[in-house]
């Protein structure tokens, strides 16, 4: 009896074994024409590219990417020689084959024992003919501007080629549920506005159909991406769906923009690996925005997520670091009053910022030495003197400490607004307003709020033409 449960015990060690050396993920490519060199497995992860695996090519062409560790779900990259590369999708299947030629890849790919990789090839190539249409009837399109007729006639046609691209895409994704090839097909498509109709004697129809459509894309723009899979952050979808949101579809306001940042991390939440990247990549996104006013998107979502612990995954480090921006920053945004100063001009003179009189303030930092302020400065002085008669001042503050230079420069081209300086370093106006090169200019309303910062002249300019009419 004891021999009998010895060798049981013997033969279920030697089944765990064998199990155990079988790889999690095995991946076959076979290249004709490509011998003795190496192949990459990278992944896409947003708009950059990583390297997960590495196999040599033998003789025969034949290289083996194998692990022990299921690889995470997205579009993979077979990178040959030379960086070109062909697409795999690594969903559930991780056991498969892939054949192809060194010339002329991707036409003659071929999958085996991967159902899924088959049909995100047709999907590829059935792309590349959709395209090739598209740009000829395009190209038509501008040749025909001026004949109406033919015009109609082609744009029919993309119509129709758009339609059929649709239909084909449903047809993938409701032919593959489940897969990673349903997914991301589905997570590319834009969603379908409801008809909106207006009585046609109503004005400005056109405007009622935007405010329709900006209104509707607003809230259901992402309802086509299952955030609960994280497989799409390995391709460069979501990224790309995010940018063209903020970018392109919503008002560049903060005041819209933070409330659909928020209701996006939200909507991440249905994932810890996306909900990481998603606030991670907005708030990156926010802080080195060159767009004004995002800067308060990036205070919101610091606030509400990193400084209230709702971002485990950042290490105390990063957590003080956003902390020491948010203090930076909060001050200065826009629609903040602006912090007051009470600073002294070269003859010992003080002016207070908040209790100069005018309907518009342009707060301005510089140093006559700054090689950029040399040519802003000038700049600023003929909108000086073109609006000052309007309601315009400019409260000029020096940044450095060299007196001489100062003033002499102030003698030399006449700047006949309010200059002012901190010879004691006393006003903390560095931190106040985030001044950490200049020039920098901020645009102040009649009470002294915030409503511009960080432009150029030319801009300014712009404000000043439509606000002092």
């Amino acid at each position: 009896m004891r021999r009998l449960i010895a060798f049981i015990v013997l033969v279920t060690l030697v089944s765990v074994a064998v199990f155990a050396q079988k790889p999690a993920y095995r991946i076959e490519v076979q290249i004709e024409g490509l011998k003795d060199t190496s192949l990459l497995l990278g992944y896409h992860f947003g708009d950059k590219k990583f390297v997960s695996d590495t196999a040599k090519v033998d003789s025969k062409g034949v290289a083996v990417f194998t692990g022990d560790s299921l690889l995470k779900g997205g579009i993979y990259l077979v990178i040959m020689p030379g960086k070109t590369y062909f697409e795999v999708l690594v969903g559930n299947n991780q056991n498969f084959k892939v054949k192809t030629t060194k010339e002329n890849f991707f036409n003659n790919l071929k999958f085996f024992n991967s159902e899924e990789n088959t049909a995100f090839l047709e999907y590829q190539k059935f792309m590349v003919e959709m395209q090739k249409k598209n740009k000829e009837l395009s190209d038509q399109m501008k040749e025909a501007i001026k004949d109406t007729v033919k015009a109609r006639e082609l744009r029919g046609k993309l119509n129709d080629l758009n339609t059929e691209v649709v239909k084909y895409w449903d047809s993938v994704i409701d032919k593959h549920k489940g897969q990673l090839l349903s997914s991301l097909i589905k997570a590319m498509k834009n969603v379908d506005v409801p008809e909106f109709t207006t009585p046609k004697e109503t004005p400005k129809y056109d405007s009622l159909q935007w405010a329709h459509s900006y209104q509707f894309n607003k809230v259901h723009y992402f309802d086509n991406i299952d955030f609960s899979d994280s497989r799409l952050l390995r391709t460069p979808i979501i990224e790309g769906k995010i940018n063209t949101y903020f970018d392109r579809v919503l008002i560049p306001h903060p005041d819209s923009i933070t409330p659909q940042a928020i209701a996006l991390v939200e909507k991440s939440k249905a994932n810890k690996e996306v909900y990481q990247y998603v606030l991670s990549f907005l708030i990156n996104k926010f802080l080195s925005s060159e767009q004004m006013g995002m800067d308060g998107v990036f205070v919101a979502l610091s606030e509400k997520y990193y400084l209230a612990g709702q971002a485990w995954f950042a290490d105390q480090k990063i957590v003080d670091k956003i902390a020491e921006r948010v203090k930076a920053l909060k001050p200065n945004l826009i629609g903040n009053l602006a912090p007051d100063l009470w600073l002294p001009n070269p003859y010992g003179k003080y002016f207070r910022l908040s209790e100069v009189k005018s309907k518009v303030t342009v707060v301005y930092f510089w140093d006559p030495e700054c090689s950029h302020c040399k040519t802003v400065t000038p700049n600023l002085k003929k909108t000086y003197d073109k609006f000052k008669s309007k309601g315009f001042e400019v409260y000029a503050v020096f940044t450095q400490g060299d007196q001489p230079k100062w003033m002499d420069y102030i003698s030399k081209h006449e700047l006949g607004w309010i200059n002012v300086w901190d010879p004691t370093f006393s006003s903390n106006f560095r931190n106040l307003y985030d001044i950490y090169a200049t020039p920098v200019i901020y645009v102040l309303d009649a009470n002294k709020k915030i409503v511009i910062k960080r432009i150029s002249v030319e801009t300014l300019d712009q404000y000043l033409e439509a606000e002092l009419k």
